[in-house]
């Protein structure tokens, strides 16, 4: 059964009421950060953009919303839910259950290349390449995406509102003359 803390320190089972909110976290992180780099050997080249941020919370109601144990027999249920009572009609609430860190390492993006300089007056080089974007996440935020709107009116709360990004491979070719 679910109970929460109200403001005066006491627990309930019952929904908590308004006055007994209080501050668990921030939207906000403490770090952004990101690097690029580019490395190059005889006619190869790489390049990538690693980038995150550390020290925000994230609400993730997406999983409260889901959080029904009586649904079991109903429907597929998050394996979170697994855990819960059926008998607790209180588990979808909204609480600092449902707080997850938001930090996360994403590799953006890569490019690998290599050049061939062909022994021609008409070509200079070419150059083929391969790159990937939304390579991977490196997170323990339990959502599809922890890169989630930070801004706005409900800054930091996962309310499946949001097209997860996708991963993407590009394979080209360049020539110079």
């Amino acid at each position: 059964m679910s109970t929460y803390q109200k403001a005066d320190g006491t627990t309930t089972a019952t929904q908590p009421l308004t006055t007994d909110m209080q501050l668990a976290g921030s939207a906000q992180p403490t770090l952004i950060y990101g690097w690029v780099n580019t490395f190059s050997y005889q006619g190869f080249d790489l390049n990538f953009l690693v980038r995150g941020v550390l020290g925000n919370k994230i609400l993730n109601a997406t999983l409260a919303g889901l959080n029904n144990p009586a649904d079991a027999r109903l429907q597929n249920i998050p394996r979170f839910t697994l855990g819960e009572s059926p008998n607790d009609i209180n588990a979808y609430l909204i609480s600092d259950r449902f707080l997850e860190s938001g930090s996360y390492l994403r590799l953006d993006n890569a490019t690998l290349g290599y050049t061939l300089r062909p022994r021609t007056e008409y070509v200079k080089a070419i150059r083929l390449y391969v790159t990937g974007s939304n390579l991977f996440v490196i997170t323990k935020y339990r959502g599809v995406d922890p890169e989630i709107n930070i801004g706005g009116l409900t800054p930091g709360i996962d309310n499946n509102s949001f097209y997860p990004k996708t991963r993407t491979f590009t394979l080209g070719l360049t020539a110079s003359f």
